[in-house]
């Protein structure tokens, strides 16, 4: 009965999340339609928070503050879901939104650098599953920089 509610809460918690995320990509995207011309790019700040609103749907760093603990409630199929599936959607959308290049390069550093250093003393494979996800895509974000077409490829 205990995994039950431990299950409960992360689905809640990874629905309050996402909501906020999106939320946020909305946000982003209502108000560069009526701030600017519909073909225009979008301005910086508001790439910024709809980059952010992705990879905080995807759990990067420093927006990962949720993704170890929702890992640790979840059972091991919802599990796998979490760290596979939901991440590739807003991957692709970050794909074709890589414009801010500096920004990029704070998130990958802080992906690799946070995950490296709070999977040291962890001792419940959930959460060294959670830190990994995170290193990985810091990865996968600097192959992205250099390489889309490799990127890809990596999914074949």
């Amino acid at each position: 009965n205990e995994m039950k509610k431990n299950s409960s809460e992360a689905s809640f918690k990874y629905f309050i999340i996402q909501a906020i995320a999106s939320m946020m990509i909305l946000f982003s995207f209502l108000t560069s339609l009526i701030f600017y011309d519909y073909f225009d790019k979008m301005i910086s700040p508001l790439e910024i928070i709809f980059t952010s609103a992705l990879l905080m749907k995807m759990g990067a760093a420093p927006f990962h503050f949720w993704f170890p603990e929702i890992l640790e409630g979840l059972n091991w199929m919802n599990a796998l879901i979490l760290l596979t599936w939901q991440k590739i959607a807003p991957m692709i959308l970050v794909m074709y939104n890589l414009n801010e290049i500096k920004f990029f390069c704070f998130i990958i550093l802080s992906s690799m650098l946070i995950s490296g250093l709070k999977s040291w003393n962890q001792t419940s494979m959930k959460k060294i599953l959670a830190f990994s996800s995170i290193n990985h895509i810091g990865w996968m974000l600097s192959i992205l920089i250099f390489n889309q077409s490799l990127w890809l490829f990596y999914f074949l």
